[in-house]
C-alpha cells in the first residue's frame, strides 16, 4: 500500500495526524522541512511502496510549502497533495488549488475529515499506481534548483471575506476553475457576492490583464439586448447613427460576467446558445459573424433548474452554462463570518465616514450574530454605514444598531433562535450569558418606551423595575430619554403578553438562563408560569 508522507514542523502535528493515518489504515512516514520532504520523496519514490498523499503545511523552515508544492504537484505522476495551514484564509486556499493541491485543511483539523481524505486519496492512488514505478521518477520531478513554474500574484477583492467552511469551499472553487476555460455559473442569493466571486476568477486567470465586462440582464430593455450584447451597425435601427461594438467583442480576450441570467428572455436564448457554441457573434444589422474570444462568468439568484422544468429557460443553454456551478452561501450559514465582516466594514467605513478609526463593541456583535440577514452581505454592509453615519464615538456599540434592524432576531426568528445563534457563535470576551443579555435589554427597554410614548415611570413599571434603575441602565446603554413612537421597529415578540408587570423582566431572564443552561425553552417558560401563578395567589 502507497504511504502518506506527512510534512510540518511541529511534531505535536506530526504525531495527531500519524494516528489519524493509523486510524485509516493507512502507513505513514513524517518530515519536519521541505528539504526532509524532498529526501523521504526521493527515497521512496511513488511506486507500489511509496509516496501516494502528502499532507503539506504551508510555514516551514527554509522553503514553503507553496515552493515544494510547486516541485512536485499539478502532474500527473506525482502524489495527492493536501496543503495544511493555520491561516485559513482565502488566499492561501486559493493559491493552494491554483498550484494543483487535491484538497485544503485549515487548522484546527478536523480529523474526522482527514481520516476520510486519507482513505479516499490513499484508495485512489494505490489503485491507479503503476506496479513497477521507480523511485527515480518522482526524484526526477524534484529539483530544489530547477526553474519553478510562475504564477501569478493573488488579486483578491478586498471584501471577498470569510472563514466559513462554507466559504473555504467557495475559495477551492475559484482555485479551482481559475486556471481553466470553463464557463461557470454562479447560484446564489442577493447580496451574497457572486459579482465579487466572479472578478476573483477573472483575477486569478490567464485573462486577469484583459477587460472584465460586466451585463446585468435584468437591467437592459428586452428590445435593447441583443444590441446590448452582440452590438449593432449604423442604420440597423432607428436611433443608431454610429456602429457600436457589443458587450462580447468589448471583453474580447478576457471574462464577460452574465449577472441574473435568469432573466433573458426565453426567444433571445437560442441566439446566446449559438454564440456560446460557435465563439462568434452576429452584430445587429451586419453582414458576416465577427469571431470572439472571452471566458462567460453567469450568475443567478433564481432556480434555474426549477425554471428549465417549467418551461421557462432553455435546457441546452442551461447545461452549456452550469459547466462548474459554484453555490454561494447565504450568510445565515456562514458560522462566524458575520462579526468578522462587521468588523471589516466598521474599519473601512469608520475610517472614510468618520476620519478615524472606529471598533466595534463585544455587544454589538451578540446582535448582529442574533440577526437572520436577508440581505445577506450587502444587508450587513447597509446597516454598519447607517450605524456609522449616526455614531457619535469610536465604538460601534449595541445600541448604536436599534432600529437599524428591523424586528431584530427575535421579530423574526424568536428569543429561541437569538440564543441558539449566541450559543452556536464564537464566545465572547465577555461570555455567552452576559452576549445574550445584552443582545436583549436594548432592544427591550426600547419596546417598553416605545409602548408608553417615552413614560419613563411607566416603561419601568411595564418592565418591574425602579425607574432609576430603568435611567441607569439607559444611560449605560447609551439611549436617550426621549419619546419613541411606536411602529414596525420595536421588538413585540418581546412584549410577553399577560403576564404581569412584575414578571416579565423576570421571566425573561430565566427563558435566557435556562435557554443557555440547557437549550428548553419550553420548559423555563413553564417554570416561570408556576413562579408567576405562586405570586398571583399570595
Amino acid at each position: 500500500m502507497r504511504k502518506v508522507l506527512i510534512v510540518d514542523d511541529e511534531p505535536s502535528v506530526r504525531f495527531v495526524l500519524g494516528r489519524t493515518c493509523e486510524r485509516a489504515g493507512v502507513p505513514f512516514e513524517e518530515a519536519g522541512s521541505a528539504e526532509e520532504a524532498r529526501l523521504k520523496l526521493r527515497a521512496l519514490g511513488g511506486g507500489k511502496d511509496g509516496i501516494g498523499l502528502v499532507l503539506l503545511d504551508v510555514r516551514l523552515p527554509g522553503d514553503d510549502g507553496f515552493k515544494l508544492l510547486g516541485e512536485i504537484g499539478g502532474r500527473t505522476d506525482s502524489p495527492f497533495i493536501v496543503v495544511m495551514t493555520a491561516e485559513d484564509t482565502m488566499r492561501s486556499a486559493v493559491e493552494a488549488m491554483k498550484r494543483g493541491a487535491a484538497d485544503y485543511l485549515g487548522k484546527p483539523f478536523d480529523l474526522a475529515r482527514v481520516e476520510r481524505i486519507v482513505k479516499d486519496l490513499a484508495s485512489s492512488t494505490s489503485e491507479a499506481a503503476e506496479p513497477h514505478e521507480e523511485p527515480a521518477a518522482i526524484e526526477s520531478q524534484i529539483d530544489p534548483n530547477a526553474e519553478p513554474r510562475r504564477y501569478r500574484d493573488i488579486a483578491l477583492p478586498e471584501t471577498l471575506i470569510g472563514r466559513s467552511a462554507a466559504m473555504i469551499e467557495v475559495y477551492k472553487e475559484i482555485g479551482r476553475v481559475a486556471r481553466t476555460e470553463m464557463t461557470v455559473l454562479l447560484m446564489g442569493e442577493s447580496g451574497t457576492g457572486k459579482e465579487l466571486v466572479a472578478r476573483a476568477i477573472h483575477a486569478n486567470s490567464t485573462r486577469a490583464r484583459a477587460p472584465f465586462i460586466t451585463v446585468n440582464m435584468a437591467a437592459i430593455p428586452k428590445d435593447l439586448i441583443e444590441s446590448e450584447l452582440y452590438g449593432h451597425e449604423k442604420g440597423s435601427f432607428t436611433g443608431a447613427v454610429e456602429r457600436r461594438p457589443g458587450k462580447f467583442e468589448l471583453a474580447s480576450g478576457g471574462t464577460l460576467f452574465l449577472d441574473e441570467i435568469g432573466e433573458l428572455p426565453l426567444e433571445l436564448q437560442a441566439k446566446l446558445l449559438r454564440v456560446l457554441q460557435e465563439r462568434e457573434v452576429d452584430r445587429v444589422g451586419g453582414s458576416r459573424p465577427l469571431p470572439v474570444d472571452v471566458r462567460i462568468v453567469a450568475a443567478t439568484n433564481a432556480d434555474l433548474a426549477r425554471s428549465v422544468e417549467e418551461g421557462r429557460f432553455r435546457r441546452d443553454l442551461y447545461y452549456r452554462l452550469a459547466v462548474v456551478p459554484i453555490r454561494l452561501p447565504p450568510l445565515r450559514e456562514r458560522e462566524g463570518d458575520v462579526v468578522l465582516l462587521a468588523r471589516n466594514f466598521v474599519a473601512k467605513y469608520g475610517e472614510q465616514l468618520k476620519g478615524r478609526p472606529v471598533a466595534l463593541a463585544k455587544e454589538a456583535e451578540a446582535v448582529l450574530l442574533g440577526h437572520p440577514w436577508p440581505g445577506n452581505v450587502r444587508e450587513l454592509q447597509n446597516v454598519v454605514q447607517r450605524a456609522l453615519l449616526k455614531l457619535a464615538g469610536t465604538r460601534l456599540g449595541a445600541k448604536d444598531l436599534l432600529g437599524l434592524l428591523p424586528a431584530a432576531a427575535a421579530n423574526e426568528r424568536g428569543l429561541a433562535a437569538l440564543v441558539e445563534s449566541i450559543l452556536d457563535g464564537p464566545a465572547p470576551e465577555s461570555g455567552r450569558y452576559q452576549a445574550a443579555l445584552a443582545a436583549v435589554e436594548a432592544p427591550l427597554i426600547a419596546a417598553a418606551l416605545a409602548r408608553t410614548s417615552g413614560n419613563q415611570l411607566r416603561a419601568a413599571e411595564l418592565l418591574g423595575m425602579n425607574r432609576n434603575t430603568l435611567r441607569e441602565r439607559m444611560r449605560a446603554l447609551g439611549m436617550k430619554p426621549k419619546p419613541i413612537k411606536r411602529g414596525p421597529e420595536t421588538m413585540n415578540s418581546l412584549d410577553l403578553p399577560g403576564r404581569p408587570a412584575d414578571t416579565r423582566v423576570v421571566v425573561l431572564v430565566e427563558l435566557l438562563q435556562g435557554a443557555i443552561a440547557g437549550g428548553d425553552l419550553e420548559h423555563r417558560d413553564r417554570q416561570g408560569q408556576k413562579h408567576r401563578g405562586r405570586a398571583e395567589r399570595r
